[in-house]
Formats: structure tokens, C-alpha cells, sequence
């Protein structure tokens, strides 16, 4: 093109781009009849925010104090969200996905198909069946890898205190575990896979926020200008890619079964779906460590937060973590039977959470609650999680973290998994609820709890100077550990 008439067709282009996101923002559905909190309009959540994160806490937990069983929204910059109470709970899990879609949420929040690659719903049953069932003879694996990864990144000199960073120490502790069940050995050691997997959620993240801003019909042009799925799968397959070819020709020859064949998500895939497409089997894998490593980490830096904050239980989840080993070992079923350790980490979910709302669904055409309300097609909906989580109308001193809640409930009743921190429950939505729970909740809450398990039997933790915990962050809807903390740490004598 002509340099002379680039700049008339640059501007032409940044015109056209600002009335279209005008007009997207003036065809969003129509919500008049339904209070607001926070910034009035979505313009005016930009501004304030300038751009960034609106206070999404501090309003969402406003609206819950003014209307307690009601419904209000909140401007979230490029959208409303709806905040409906716990009144509406069964209403929403039980909804198919043709009405509310969680598919769809994820669709407006992530951009999932320009970001993460096309979704695949085998995903999700793989989870469900594979994942799940295999955790038991998977579990020494996993176990083993958590030990492996703490003694190389948690290993100070006999009975000398060291700074350690929690978050960081975590992610790559995490990731490690994660991995040994996605991909296995040597692949989930290999530092150039582990730094990849831990970026990834924040370039994903900023890509999304890019082009939540421009209108559906801009979003595919925008996604090639902005967006750099294909850069990131390349870079993934440097390292994986030799790990699939290798299986990739052992099926060719032997169609089924070989000497030493995997037993991991990958290979799961592979036989299931019968996909050979490197790239294709890239992105599943990318989908996957992308849910699965930040939220598991985070969880697991709250609690050693609050382990840090108060050391005097450590002792109590040591004795029991002690008595259960020395008659089950380290199983899956042992796991099932320390109490505490579970209640120490649900409580954890519980008092610092992981989101400020959950459950986010999109109406897909018009519905009708049951009070009355009307929510027309396209409306973008959740439960105000942190909030209900902090409800005393459901917990005793919800503004107290009391570590071993749950553990007290009455025995019975934990035994039936009721208060184990994988069950589903309209007081708890850290893993959802209904048809669209979460899928990896087993696996997840298997590696936090030998984590929990593995520390208080290994190691001291205290905050340095016994100064008190940090405030947790709250950046948009997200409820992150801060990343600059350290904590004090020291391997124990015995």
C-alpha cells in the first residue's frame, strides 16, 4: 500500500473498530429492571477502572448486603453480570446447557477458541472417567513426584530456618504433580516445560481481556492482531512433540498395547479419541494445565499461609497424618481418612476462596426464575461464591478461619462425604455444582491434601519475626495468594 494513504487507512480502521465497539456495547440485553450496584453504566466501569479490573468484590459484596435474596448486577467492564442468591441454585445447576451455558461463559470470559484452541466436550468425560478411576493406581506416581520436587525446591540445611516464596515454590511443585499425570516422566521435570506451563494463564488472560473489547463480527481479525495460539502451541510441541511421535509410531506397530505403555492423560487421549494430530493433542494438554495448575497452586498457597499464620496446628494434622500412615500407608484410602487435613484445606477454599463470583452461566434464550424474574437471552450470570462462603446464616463465625470445621462435624456424617472437601454443596460452589462441577476435583484435591500431608511431616513453617499473614489479593474476580510472600521453612529433625 501507498505510504501516503497508510495514515487515512489507519485511521479509517481505528474508526470503524471504535463505532463497532460502541454499538456492541449498545446491544447488550436489556436489564433496566433490574437494580445496579457499583459503576452505572459499563462505560463507566471502564473509566473508573481505567481499564483494568473493576472492584468487583467490594460491589458484589455491597449488593449482597442491600439485596440479600434478590437479584442485582454489577458492571464488569465489557458486561454485566447478574449475581443471583441462593435461592436459584438448583434452579441453575440443574439447567441444561441449551438454556444456561457454561460453554458459552467461558467462551465471553476467555476466548477460549482463539486462546486455548477449540473445545473438544471428550475432554471433560476423560476427566470424569479416566482421571478419576486410575487416581488409585496413578496415586504412588503422584505422591512420589511431590516428594521428588520438595526435596529439591524445599531443602534448607538441617534445623536452619530459610526464606522460601510460596507462591512460586507451589506453582512449580504443582506443576510437577500435574504433569506426572498428563504427560509422566521425564517430560514433567524438564524446567523448560514447567516455565511454560506456568506462564501460560497470564499471556491467555491478557489476550482474552484484549478481545472481550471488540464486537463478535471483529473478534476473528482481532484474534489473528492480538492473540498467539498457534506461536504457543508451536512452542509446546518443541517439547512434547517427540514424546507423541514416539508413541504415535509404538501404536502404529503394535495397535494396542507395548512394554511400559504410559498411563496418563496423553496416552488416555491418544486411545480414546484416536487423534494423531500433534497439534490438536498439544492444545488438550494446554486446556488442561491451564485449569488445572494456577487454581490447585493457589489453593495450596492459601493453606500454607495459614499454616505459617498459625503453626500451633500443625501439630494436631501431624499426629493424625502419623496415625493414619501407620496403618493404611500413603493411599488414596489413607487419604480418605485424615479429617482434618481435609478440613483444613476446604476451609481454606472456604475463608480465602478462589473467585468473588462462581457458577458464571449465559442465558441462551429468555428465561423466568422462579420469583418472577426475567433474565432475557445472552444475560451473563453467577452466584456471589465469597460471599455465601461467608454467609452466617450457613457458618458459625464465617469471618474466622477455623481449620478443623468441617472435621468437627459429626462423624457419621463426614464419613458419608458430605463435608470432605470433593463434595457438592449449595454452602461450598469451590468446585461448582451440579452437572457442570468441576471434573478434576478428585485429582486436585488428591495432590493438596499429600501436599498437606507431606509438609507438616517434613518440615516447620512460620511467618518470619512471627509477623501476621498478608492480606490475600483481589484483582478483578480473581482471588490470588500474594505472590511476593515468603514464608520461614526448616526440614524437621526427625
Amino acid at each position: 500500500m501507498d505510504s501516503l494513504f497508510m495514515p487515512y487507512f489507519v485511521t479509517g480502521v481505528c474508526a470503524t473498530i471504535v463505532v463497532a465497539c460502541s454499538f456492541n456495547l449498545l446491544r447488550r440485553p436489556n436489564l433496566d429492571h433490574i437494580p445496579v450496584v457499583g459503576h452505572s453504566s459499563l462505560l463507566a466501569s471502564y473509566w473508573f477502572s481505567k481499564g483494568r479490573e473493576v472492584d468487583l468484590a467490594r460491589f458484589v459484596q455491597e449488593g449482597c448486603t442491600k439485596y440479600k435474596s434478590g437479584v442485582f448486577r454489577v458492571a464488569n467492564l465489557t458486561h454485566w453480570i447478574v449475581c443471583f442468591p441462593r435461592s436459584h441454585l438448583d434452579q441453575v445447576a440443574s439447567a441444561s446447557e441449551e438454556h444456561l451455558s457454561i460453554g458459552h461463559a467461558l467462551q465471553t470470559t476467555l476466548k477460549t477458541d482463539y486462546t486455548l484452541g477449540q473445545n473438544d466436550p471428550r475432554h471433560f468425560l476423560l476427566l470424569r472417567s479416566h482421571l478419576t478411576r486410575n487416581l488409585p493406581v496413578l496415586y504412588a506416581d503422584v505422591r512420589d513426584e511431590i516428594v521428588t520436587a520438595c526435596n529439591e525446591f524445599l531443602n534448607p540445611k538441617h534445623n536452619e530456618w530459610e526464606a522460601v516464596s510460596v507462591l512460586r515454590v507451589t506453582l512449580t511443585i504443582v506443576s510437577r504433580a500435574t504433569n506426572r499425570v498428563i504427560v509422566g516422566l521425564p517430560l514433567c521435570r524438564d524446567p523448560d516445560w514447567l516455565e511454560y506451563n506456568i506462564n501460560l494463564p497470564r499471556t491467555i488472560v491478557d489476550e482474552a481481556r484484549t478481545l472481550r473489547f471488540c464486537p463478535n463480527f471483529i473478534v476473528p481479525l482481532a484474534a489473528k492482531l492480538f492473540t498467539n495460539l498457534s506461536g504457543r502451541t508451536s512452542q509446546g510441541l518443541t517439547l512434547v512433540g517427540p514424546v507423541i511421535k514416539e508413541r504415535l509410531q509404538h501404536m502404529a506397530a503394535t495397535d494396542t498395547d507395548w512394554y511400559d505403555k504410559p498411563n496418563d492423560y496423553l496416552q488416555w487421549w491418544m486411545d480414546t479419541s484416536h487423534e494423531t494430530c500433534p497439534i490438536l493433542l498439544m492444545q488438550r494438554i494446554l486446556s488442561i494445565n491451564f485449569a488445572a495448575i494456577h487454581s490447585t497452586a493457589n489453593t495450596f498457597s492459601q493453606a500454607l499461609l495459614n499454616l505459617a499464620g498459625n503453626p500451633h496446628y500443625a501439630q494436631e494434622l501431624r499426629n493424625e497424618v502419623e496415625a493414619v500412615v501407620s496403618e493404611a500407608g500413603w493411599t488414596t484410602g489413607a487419604l480418605a481418612r485424615m479429617r482434618k487435613v481435609d478440613s483444613f484445606l476446604k476451609e481454606t477454599q472456604r475463608f480465602e476462596g478462589l473467585v468473588v463470583v462462581g457458577m458464571t452461566r449465559v442465558a441462551m434464550s429468555d428465561i423466568k426464575l422462579a420469583d418472577g424474574t426475567f433474565i432475557p437471552q445472552g444475560t451473563f450470570l453467577a452466584f456471589p461464591a465469597y460471599a455465601m462462603h461467608h454467609d452466617d446464616a450457613v457458618y458459625e463465625n464465617p469471618n474466622v478461619f477455623e481449620p478443623f470445621r468441617f472435621a468437627d462435624m459429626p462423624k457419621k456424617e463426614f464419613e458419608g462425604s458430605r463435608h470432605q472437601m470433593v463434595a457438592l454443596s449449595p454452602d461450598m460452589l469451590s468446585f461448582g455444582l451440579g452437572k457442570h462441577a468441576c471434573p478434576g476435583r478428585f485429582f486436585a484435591t488428591t495432590i493438596l491434601k499429600t501436599m498437606l500431608a507431606h509438609i507438616v511431616m517434613s518440615y516447620d513453617v512460620k511467618f518470619e519475626d512471627d509477623k501476621p499473614r498478608p492480606n490475600t489479593l483481589r484483582m478483578g474476580n480473581s482471588i490470588v495468594a500474594n505472590p511476593t510472600t515468603k514464608i520461614m521453612l526448616r526440614k524437621r529433625v526427625n
